[in-house]
């Protein structure tokens, strides 16, 4: 037997093949009126989210040692760490859960994914400079991060560890509701299939 997850297309069954249902007319999203569908997908994220906080920490626990080497992998660490609280931020707004951090998460991830990069990236001129304004990056610097078992900090900005905890927390709480109402309603089944 094997593990994972179904989620039937638009107006389909996810045990049968034949749509059970008349096609949907209505012009608004199934994952507007379902966003259960969104945060089990999410919940992946927010897992890998966690996961990442120990794979950096590690790595940042090690700088002393061998500075160059570690730095790289704080800098991967930080990185998949960014993109997987980036993904739970826009599915938590997709499903009308705000958090004062979501903007922040994605800002960095960006700044890690494209700034550091510039040469090779086409984003929009505007949308880089707001991102520095954001980051408080000093006007002179490509990129500015820095990298601590406790904290990560990019431009003028310092993340907490314990800040980015405290938003899984946070996170996890809303995805346990919207599952919990889901199951309840019939929408999801936790048996194996």
């Amino acid at each position: 037997m094997n593990y994972g997850i179904k989620i039937s297309k638009k107006d389909f069954d996810v045990l049968n093949k034949q749509s059970n249902a008349k096609p949907n007319t209505n012009k608004s999203s199934v994952y507007e009126t379902k966003p259960h569908l969104r945060y089990v997908i999410s919940l992946a994220y927010l897992l890998g989210a966690r996961k990442q906080i120990e794979r950096y920490t590690v790595s940042a626990s090690q700088l002393k040692n061998s500075p160059v080497t570690k730095v790289y992998e704080c800098l991967y660490e930080a990185s998949t760490l960014f993109e997987d609280l980036a993904t739970v931020s826009l599915y938590a707004e997709q499903c009308g859960h705000t958090n004062k951090y979501h903007n922040l998460w994605i800002d960095i991830r960006n700044h890690i994914r494209h700034d550091v990069r510039e040469n090779f990236d086409k984003e929009d001129e505007k949308r880089k400079r707001d991102r520095a304004a954001n980051l408080k990056m000093p006007p002179t610097l490509q990129t500015n991060i820095g990298f601590d078992i406790e904290s990560i900090k990019v431009g003028g900005i310092l993340v907490k560890i314990h800040q980015i905890e405290e938003y899984l927390d946070w996170a996890e709480t809303k995805i346990k509701e919207v599952l919990d109402s889901a199951k309840q309603s019939g929408y999801l089944n936790s048996k194996s299939t």
